[in-house]
């Protein structure tokens, strides 16, 4: 298979948006996109197909109206049926759908010092909640654990002891 590399750029009112992307965008993720685009630059160009459609980046034309762009970096994919565009489409999408390491994220998060949440695409509420040490305390042996305040029971994969 070969890679479709060649990025142009296009003026942002000849890219057409999927009038069936099943994708939402809402207001709160254009905005994280576009403070990305902002702060970092175009490094996804928008892919549309030969009539130039988009296929993937519905989101990142949102964001580039947002900010007033006259231009967009984009690839077009000429090569593609019609339902390989629908396919791809929907699969990039899923595709996206993850969730984050919170210790890692939390220990990268805080290594950065000149950096605002909404620069990274985050409240300053889930920083914070990830940046705060948890109340918890440790005790020094299992000895000082009060069986009766722990609601489930746990076994221990080392020694086996029960709590």
């Amino acid at each position: 298979m070969e890679l479709e590399t060649d990025i142009a750029l296009q003026p942002i009112e000849s890219v057409i948006p999927y009038s069936n992307n099943p994708k939402n965008h809402p207001s709160e993720q254009v905005d994280k996109i576009a403070s990305s685009i902002k702060n970092y630059g175009w490094d996804q160009p928008i892919v549309v197909d030969g009539e130039n459609e988009i296929i993937k980046g519905h989101g990142r034309l949102q964001a580039a109206k947002k900010l007033q762009l006259g231009q967009v970096p984009v690839i077009q994919r000429t090569d593609l049926t019609e339902a390989q565009a629908k396919a791809a489409r929907i699969a990039d999408n899923k595709a996206s759908e993850s969730s984050y390491n919170d210790d890692v994220l939390a220990t990268e998060l805080a290594m950065l010092d000149d950096f605002s949440a909404e620069s990274l695409g985050f409240d300053q509420s889930e920083i914070d909640d990830l940046l705060e040490p948890q109340d918890m305390e440790i005790p020094d042996s299992f000895d000082e654990v009060d069986d009766e305040e722990i609601e489930t029971e746990h076994q221990c994969p080392e020694c086996g002891y029960e709590w």
